[in-house]
C-alpha cells in the first residue's frame, strides 16, 4: 500500500498581492487604490479575499486608517520579497530597456513623486528610472524636468500637475505647550518656520486670514520645505507646508493642521522640459492623472 502523499498547501490568490502590497506601503486604500487605477471598494474587496484565503486579518480598520497585524507584517515580508523577485526575472527576459532621468526639486522628490513612482513602474515595467534632485545640481541631461513657480489663486494653472496650496501645521506636542484654542493671530505669537528667505507661504497665508504678517514668536530659517517639514515635526514650531507633501503624517497625527479652513495657493508644480521621445510623453501622461485627481 502506497504512503498518501500530505496535502499540498494552497496558494491564496496571487493576482490580490499587489493590492496588499500598496495599501501596507502607503497605509491608505485610497492611494493605493489611485496607484493601482482601481476603486478603493475595490482594493478592499482584493483585502478581503486574501484575508478570508489566509484565515486571518492582515489589518486593522479603523474610520479613518488601516494599519498592518503582526501577522500582516509577517507575510509582508514574503510578499515583498516574491515581488521583487518577479520584476527581477520580467526585467531579465525583457528584450528591450529604456531610460528616463527625471530631475525634480528635493521635496517632491522625496515626498509626493517617490510614494506614487510605483504605478507608473508598474505599468512601464521595462523603464530605469533615475531621479535627480535640483538642489543637488544634474548628474546627466534630464529627459524630464519638473520645477516649481510661485502663484497665487488666480493665477493660470492649467500647465500645473500639481497646485502648491500652503497650510499651517506643527506637531502635537508643539500645539500641547499652546495649551488653548489658536486662532490666525494666536499663531504668529508662537515660533515660525520659514522654508524661504522672503517668508512667502507664510505671507500668503497671513493675506488669506486677512491678517498682517507680523511674527512676534520669533522664527528659524531653511533654504528647502524638507528641512522646515522636519523641524516641524521635532517640535521646534509651526511651518506652512503643502498638504499633498504630508499626507502620511496628518494621517497619523504625527502632524496637526491649525486654522485649516485657510489654504491659499503659494504655487504650481509643472514640466518645464521634455526629450523628444515616447518615454517622457508617457510619464508627462501619468503627472496628467494625478493632476485631475488631486487639484
Amino acid at each position: 500500500m502506497k504512503k498518501s502523499q500530505a496535502k499540498r498547501f494552497k496558494l491564496p490568490p496571487l493576482s490580490v498581492l499587489p493590492a496588499f502590497s500598496a495599501t501596507a506601503r502607503t497605509g491608505s486604500l485610497t492611494l493605493a487604490a489611485a496607484e493601482m487605477h482601481l476603486t478603493p471598494g475595490a482594493v478592499s474587496r482584493q483585502i478581503k479575499a486574501l484575508e478570508d484565503a489566509l484565515g486571518t486579518p492582515l489589518f486593522h480598520r479603523s474610520h479613518n486608517a488601516i494599519a498592518l497585524t503582526a501577522a500582516g507584517r509577517q507575510f509582508l515580508t514574503h510578499v515583498n520579497g516574491a515581488l521583487a523577485t518577479l520584476e527581477t526575472g520580467a526585467r531579465a527576459v525583457s528584450p528591450e530597456r529604456s531610460r528616463l532621468v527625471i530631475q525634480a526639486p528635493i521635496t517632491i522628490a522625496r515626498r509626493w513623486l517617490i510614494p506614487r513612482i510605483g504605478s507608473y513602474r508598474q505599468a512601464h515595467p521595462s523603464e530605469d528610472l533615475v531621479i535627480q534632485s535640483l538642489a543637488l545640481g544634474a548628474a546627466e541631461p534630464a529627459d524630464i524636468t519638473i520645477t516649481y513657480r510661485r502663484c497665487g489663486d488666480s493665477d493660470d494653472h492649467a500647465l500645473a500637475f500639481l497646485v502648491d496650496r500652503t497650510l499651517a501645521v506643527c506637531s502635537p506636542q508643539f500645539f500641547a505647550r499652546s495649551e488653548r484654542e489658536l486662532d490666525t493671530r494666536d499663531v504668529l505669537g508662537l515660533p515660525i518656520l520659514l522654508d524661504t528667505a522672503d517668508a512667502w507661504s507664510w505671507r500668503r497665508w497671513c493675506d488669506a486670514a486677512a491678517i498682517p504678517f507680523e511674527p512676534k514668536g520669533g522664527s528659524i530659517g531653511f533654504d528647502t520645505d524638507e528641512a522646515a517639514i522636519d523641524a516641524c515635526i521635532s517640535g521646534l514650531g509651526i511651518a506652512q507646508v503643502s498638504p499633498a507633501f504630508i499626507e502620511k503624517e496628518l494621517r497619523s497625527g504625527q502632524l496637526i493642521a491649525l486654522c485649516p479652513s485657510i489654504s491659499p495657493i503659494v504655487g504650481a508644480y509643472e514640466i518645464a522640459r521634455r526629450a523628444p521621445s515616447g518615454t517622457p510623453d508617457s510619464f508627462s501622461a501619468w503627472l496628467s492623472q494625478w493632476a485631475h485627481a488631486e487639484i
